[in-house]
């Protein structure tokens, strides 16, 4: 089985540029927050260059997030 050039293949893994359009974030962003510890990644490869996961990023974001009240308006 061959796959031609350009092919996209379905993976659930994501390099830090997709890692950051998917996050909203720079990649220097999301690498800083991984060398602190924040966020879960694997380095994968003679480059060391960090993969992630979806889930590892949507738990990075929903960990980030923090609720706000938003008050009533009363009407007059």
């Amino acid at each position: 089985m061959t796959i031609a050039a350009g092919a996209a293949v379905a993976t659930p893994w994501r390099t830090i540029k997709q890692a950051s359009q998917y996050t909203n974030r720079s990649p220097r962003f999301l690498a800083r927050e991984v060398r602190a510890g924040r966020l879960r990644a694997a380095r994968i490869g003679g480059r060391g260059e960090y993969t992630f996961r979806d889930e590892w990023l949507d738990q990075w974001i929903e960990d980030q997030a923090t609720p706000v009240m938003v008050p009533m308006r009363r009407r007059a």
